[in-house]
């Protein structure tokens, strides 16, 4: 992989133009899903998976109401994702106040080494182009892909971790989505995970349904600052 440091050096980053492609781990090993997250004319930005998950979307608003839920096309491709009369968002909040200065942190997208699943064949070129590969975490950290609204194009870094700016894209009226990745704790996340797999193989037993090996589920979250975020772990857990 090329150094962020050396992206930068030759004005590759950070990206200004969407959609923004990346994915967590070396190109040559295992790595997360790829992500990608865009602007649109009207100042709105979106967060997705581009292999996996494809049903969800999460979609912060220009007009500062903030959804992560099933998309329209999901849901019209299987109506069995949303219950008659229930809405396809999973949670609805307003954009939260700034944290800095004129930045808000808008959603976390959170990597934890060890659930690192994807193997080098099974990354089609078609879904993998023009993806950024960003190092994984070593033990006892996580990489982390924060997404900011910001006024004004304010270069961003972690403030004592390992950071790079990743992206930078124009939302118009003088405000931008940014992303840095970065290191941070792991804290008690390896906990929640743990704790969240329970409940889904639960959920998943009682319904008579039989997880593969390969079986990976994402989960959406909350910190106590008020934060969204997304982290995808695998279900079987034969060793741990």
């Amino acid at each position: 992989m090329i150094s962020p440091n050396e992206l930068r050096r030759k004005g590759l980053l950070p990206i200004t133009e969407g959609p923004v492609r990346f994915a967590v781990g070396p190109p040559n090993g295992l790595t997360s899903n790829a992500w990608r997250i865009w602007a649109s004319k009207y100042g709105d930005a979106y967060i997705a998976c581009r292999d996996n998950f494809r049903e969800a979307k999460v979609s912060l608003h220009a007009s500062g109401r903030w959804r992560m839920g099933f998309t329209a096309e999901a849901v019209s491709a299987n109506s069995t994702l949303v219950p008659d009369g229930e809405n396809r968002a999973w949670d609805v909040w307003d954009c939260p106040p700034e944290t800095i200065p004129n930045t808000v942190r808008a959603f976390e997208l959170v990597f934890p080494t060890p659930e690192l699943a994807v193997r080098p064949e099974q990354r089609p070129t078609k879904d993998w182009k023009n993806v950024v590969y960003i190092e994984a975490a070593p033990p006892g950290k996580l990489t982390v892909v924060t997404l900011f609204v910001t006024r004004g194009r304010i270069d961003l870094s972690h403030e004592s971790e390992p950071s790079f700016w990743l992206a930078c894209l124009d939302l118009g009226n003088g405000y931008y989505a940014q992303l840095v990745a970065h290191s941070d704790d792991e804290g008690d996340l390896p906990n929640t995970i743990e704790e969240r797999i329970a409940d889904a193989r639960e959920t998943a037993e009682k319904s008579g349904e039989t997880l593969s090996d390969e079986a990976y589920a994402y989960f959406f979250g909350q910190n106590p600052g008020g934060v969204r975020y997304i982290f995808g772990a695998r279900l079987d857990r034969p060793d741990r």
